[in-house]
Order: C-alpha cells, then sequence, then structure tokens
C-alpha cells in the first residue's frame, strides 16, 4: 500500500499485449485523484486493497477478447488483467 504517493512525479502507463498504447502524467488528470478520492468516499468506505479506475487521458485502445491489459502507476505497481467476454 502506497501512502506516501508523489502524484506531480507518477506516470500512468497503459499496455494491451505488451505494447504501451498510452502514457500520462497521473497528477494531469482532469479531475485529480485527491479530490476524486474525496468525493467517493462521502459515499462508501474504501479499504486497502481496492482499485479506482479513473479512466485515461481520452484515447483508449479497441480491446477484444483474450487480451491482456496491464496498467502501471509508476512508484505504485502494476494492474494486470485477460479481458473475457461475458459468457466465455
Amino acid at each position: 500500500i502506497e501512502t506516501e504517493a508523489d502524484l506531480a512525479r507518477m506516470e500512468t502507463i497503459v499496455r494491451v499485449n505488451g505494447k504501451e498504447t498510452n502514457r500520462f502524467a497521473t497528477g494531469d488528470m482532469i479531475f485529480g485523484v485527491v479530490p476524486f478520492l474525496v468525493e467517493l468516499t462521502k459515499y462508501f468506505t474504501l479499504w486497502p486493497g481496492d482499485v479506482i479506475w479513473m479512466g485515461t487521458d481520452g484515447a483508449s485502445p479497441d480491446i477484444k477478447h483474450g487480451d491482456v491489459v496491464e496498467i502501471e502507476i509508476t512508484g505504485v505497481g502494476t494492474l494486470r488483467n485477460r479481458f473475457v467476454r461475458e459468457g466465455q
């Protein structure tokens, strides 16, 4: 669990099947990470291990069944998921 994150120095990197498709400064999001978290916690409790996806900087890759998508936030870690079509 990262408790001392410096958003001004972090990047979000998106990879599909190992190929980088997007990279942007995490602190440059439209709504900002801190205000977003403050708003969320008005309605429910966040627990250690919870994952929140805030979106991208506007460009999303086309993802199909079987693709492996990695979302890395520098200094925090990488979330890796295989996309599976519903019913598979």
